[in-house]
């Protein structure tokens, strides 16, 4: 993992907020070359995929990551409660219906009044990141709405704490974790429906797999994003879940949950073989992470408890070349 990034001080008063980074970096070259900084000092991950990615790519990709980044740290690591960070990510909102050219008052597109037209990303933005961000969606004709159904998924995350049900814990993956496969698609010049929805498989089974990985973690965050009812369903209850209880009924909740987002990785693979074969080795590395992080859980007994299950080097290793494969014939099919 990378060094953390400083964004700055947020101010914040009872008529106003400015975020950090307001009004700087004025031209698109500064403020792409700060998404550059953002993208490769964050996290290994993102280094790893970004070697995968074609130059004329990269930087819309860093982009898009240097956006998610930032609205996800101000949800999760502004020093302040859960209602000013809800105001934090209100003003980012309202920056990106800013740079986007919506009228004062409107933040998407259903809420444009009947007949008022409007150019797409032709408006000016305060933040320098969304100012890169207008550049990229402008080039690869990227609508609004991916960008605002995340900032919905880091709203939920200030007051959503436990999902009832797999119905609110699929509509929170809709928000949180879909829009990145969608930016992707976009990025690499697919606006096709059926793609963004075998790419949902892909993105919310990886949410999955890191969700059931880090139970323990999110407990400490006092957030239970296993549905309640399936909880309950197993035989296992909320008040062993709360005092960490690993038995027989526990395994049996976890083997469901890595079934099922087994399942989703594997109605994801379709989409493989109709993108960009560039594009292809991104979902084929994520899917092979998510699947390493389900074959761990499963080789410790389902245990998660005790135990955070992790992806061993050597096994990193190995994906890493096996991607790396792919991406050099990818790189072949590409230019012929």
């Amino acid at each position: 993992m990378g060094e953390k990034i400083v964004w700055g001080e947020h101010l914040v008063s009872d008529d106003e907020i400015v975020l950090a980074g307001y009004d700087s970096l004025p031209t698109l070259a500064e403020a792409q070359a700060y998404c550059t900084q953002i993208a490769n000092s964050h996290y290994e991950n993102f280094l790893i995929a970004n070697k995968f990615t074609p130059p004329e790519k990269r930087q819309h990709i860093e982009n898009i990551y240097a956006y998610c980044r930032y609205g996800d740290d101000l949800g999760d690591d502004a020093p302040h409660p859960d209602e000013v960070r809800w105001r934090l990510l209100d003003e980012w909102e309202d920056d990106l219906a800013r740079v986007y050219g919506f009228p004062d008052g409107v933040r998407k597109i259903s809420d444009l009044p009947e007949g008022v037209e409007i150019v797409p990303w032709s408006g000016t933005g305060r933040h320098p990141i969304l100012r890169a961000v207008a550049e990229t969606s402008t080039a690869m004709k990227i609508p609004h709405e991916p960008y605002w159904k995340l900032i919905q998924a880091f709203k939920m995350d200030q007051t959503k704490k436990r999902f009832e049900n797999w119905e609110e814990l699929r509509r929170y993956c809709y928000y949180s974790a879909d829009p990145v496969g969608h930016l992707f698609l976009y990025v690499y010049g697919h606006n096709d429906q059926k793609m963004r929805d075998l790419a949902d498989y892909t993105c919310t089974a990886l949410q999955l797999a890191n969700h059931w990985q880090d139970v323990s973690r999110d407990l400490d965050q006092e957030r239970i994003y296993m549905p309640v009812d399936e909880i309950e369903a197993h035989g296992y209850s909320l008040k062993e879940y709360l005092v960490r209880s690993d038995n027989e009924a526990w395994r049996k909740l976890m083997r469901f949950q890595v079934e099922r987002a087994r399942e989703w990785f594997t109605k994801g693979k379709e989409l493989w073989n109709h993108i960009d074969p560039r594009l292809a080795v991104d979902l084929v590395m994520f899917t092979m992470g998510g699947e390493a992080i389900l074959n761990s859980i499963e080789r410790q007994g389902y245990d998660t408890w005790r135990k955070r299950p992790t992806v061993g080097r050597v096994k990193q290793f190995m994906m890493y070349l096996h991607v790396r494969r792919l991406w050099k014939k990818a790189q072949r099919e590409a230019s012929a």
